[in-house]
């Protein structure tokens, strides 16, 4: 089977981040609650899903008050409430240890969407918003899900220019023509600072023989950025400003009292508390449409694996979570092992 050409967006990376400094900027600012209903739109209340759970008792019932899982969604539109999930993320987040667990989920998996069968996991976004997208992941895994986050690009480039910019050590020279922005771009080696434009360029640049997994590694130094530079933002004037600035580029169900909690707790977090899980997944032509399949063995090790997080049982001799960092490994043909953001 051919392997599939991705050219997804994995914007995801941004997503933690910006949940981090919202929490941060809250913690000292207790006059942003007035700016938080720019950013704040609450779900239906989804309760823990049925459908395919590998263990049939309701997850929530044993969730540790300290472990919350979120859903991350990076939208490809303008408008962060239209269009479809080009990223989707579970992050679970766990107080007690202060580590931080991330799932990639393809955006192409083939996927029972309520009300509308089986379609790409993107579309559900699409078709009814944060709620359905949030319904059809604990469906599909079976678990819970505490909170979502939604944002959009716009709302990556206008984060990293309300910081001031963001520190990075550009790994080598780079010269190519953008083909979302249609714009020549030039970044020279080293470290500097570069605006929300540029950040972006940096992190999405494949025009080199790594291709693919140089992005994701590049991706990974711009998260660990995000995190360590962010975690220490105290300037509540430019906080209060970006909680208005995002008003138009990101949406969230969480509370302003949990994201105080949230800011105590992660204060100090690097990305050497960051883990992530891989997810086998392997291209599938359906209908002549073009998908990332999950086999059902799959799902349930990696449901199983979700569970054991949330209920915080003790993780195996050998566990499937992967330390931050770009080492998986693609079969042409076979398939690709999603460990990464």
């Amino acid at each position: 089977m051919k392997r599939e050409r991705r050219r997804k967006r994995f914007w995801l990376w941004a997503a933690l981040p910006l949940a981090l400094l919202l929490a941060v900027g809250g913690y000292y600012a207790w006059n942003a609650y007035h700016s938080w209903n720019l950013v704040y739109k609450e779900r239906t209340e989804t309760g823990v899903p049925q459908t395919n759970p590998v263990n049939p008792a309701p997850v929530r019932e044993t969730l540790a008050k300290q472990t919350y899982v979120f859903l991350m969604l990076g939208i490809d539109s303008g408008n962060v409430e239209q269009g479809r999930s080009d990223t989707n993320m579970l992050a679970v987040a766990d107080s007690s240890s202060q580590k931080i667990t991330l799932l990639s989920i393809p955006r192409d998996t083939r996927i029972r969407i309520q009300g509308h069968g089986k379609e790409k996991l993107a579309h559900a976004y699409a078709y009814g918003g944060a709620d359905l997208a949030v319904k059809t992941v604990e469906a599909f895994f079976g678990i819970p899900v505490d909170y979502y986050v939604a944002f959009n690009f716009n709302g990556v480039k206008e984060f990293v220019d309300t910081l001031g910019g963001l520190s990075i050590d550009v790994e080598k020279n780079m010269d190519f023509d953008d083909r979302i922005t249609h714009r020549h771009v030039y970044l020279k080696k080293g470290r500097q600072t570069l605006n929300g434009q540029q950040t972006l360029n940096y992190a999405r640049y494949r025009g080199d023989a790594d291709g693919d997994f140089g992005r994701m590694r590049r991706q990974q130094q711009v998260v660990r950025e995000l995190l360590t530079q962010t975690v220490q933002y105290r300037n509540v004037a430019k906080i209060n400003n970006l909680l208005k600035i995002m008003g138009g580029n990101v949406r969230m169900d969480i509370p302003a009292r949990t994201v105080f909690q949230f800011a105590s707790t992660f204060s100090a977090l690097t990305g050497n508390d960051v883990v992530t899980m891989p997810l086998d997944a392997a291209t599938a032509m359906i209908g002549g449409v073009s998908y990332m399949n999950i086999t059902e063995s799959e799902r349930s090790r990696v449901a199983a694996e979700l569970q054991r997080l949330i209920r915080k049982q003790p993780e195996p001799t050998a566990g499937p979570l992967q330390s931050y960092g770009i080492h998986d490994s693609i079969e042409p043909g076979v398939g690709s092992r999603f460990g990464r953001p």
